[in-house]
């Protein structure tokens, strides 16, 4: 008889099969599973308490999501960071997040600027502890309650397929000084802006964050890459 009560604290919804995968998916974005690990299922399923066959299941679900790649003859592993991989994802995400803001401005009264200020705050406390996991935690939210005031279902759910997507690269850039020092001045910015009702200036500090993207991250990416070859 399986022990299902090691996964019933993930479970958010539905069946045993839903379960794994979202705890095999939290382990991920968590980065309790690194990028580049070798995924055992003998392993995840005895420390889920399950048999192999939702494991498998769950990481064909997950190969799917972009966030496990399967070899021949050697089974699963967390996706590695890619340079590739990581500039289509940003350049995608770029466009529908600037689609998710401009709906949103539409009306800023649906944007909760209580919620949306104490999540700044927390942000700011979690920088200065450098709490990485409750920093990203909350980034993801603060970004999430300027995108849900779009009203966008669709748009909302493919937003947050790619933000998973990017997640370990989100972790990956976490002490990158360049990064440290403008991402808070980013997020004031969106906060000043929504708080203003200033449609502008939310798309103008959208495009910042994305230029630095693509001008500071997606370069960086592409060089250790190549001093990774050479070695």
């Amino acid at each position: 008889m399986q022990n299902n009560d090691a996964i019933s604290a993930t479970i958010s919804f539905g069946n045993l099969h839903d379960a794994v995968v979202d705890r095999i998916r939290g382990m991920i974005l968590d980065g309790a599973l690194k990028p580049g690990e070798w995924l055992r299922m003998d392993d995840l399923a005895t420390k889920f308490g399950v048999s192999t066959v939702p494991v498998r299941e769950a990481l064909r679900q997950l190969q799917a999501e972009g966030l496990v790649t399967f070899h021949p003859r050697r089974g699963a592993m967390v996706a590695r960071i890619s340079a590739a991989h990581y500039e289509e994802i940003y350049l995608i995400r770029e466009q529908l997040e600037k689609l998710a803001c401009r709906f949103a401005a539409e009306d800023f009264e649906r944007v909760p600027m209580a919620r949306l200020k104490q999540l700044l705050d927390e942000i700011e406390i979690a920088e200065t502890k450098r709490d990485v996991p409750r920093r990203l935690q909350l980034v993801r939210e603060y970004f999430f309650t300027i995108f849900s005031a779009s009203q966008k279902e669709h748009l909302l759910r493919i937003l947050s397929t790619l933000w998973d997507l990017s997640q370990q690269y989100r972790r990956y850039f976490s002490s990158v000084p360049e990064v440290i020092t403008q991402r808070l001045a980013h997020y004031r910015m969106l906060y000043q802006a929504c708080a203003a009702r200033d449609a502008d200036a939310l798309s103008r500090v959208l495009d910042e964050i994305h230029t630095f993207g693509r001008t500071h991250l997606i370069p960086r990416l592409r060089e250790e890459e190549k001093q990774n070859l050479e070695r």
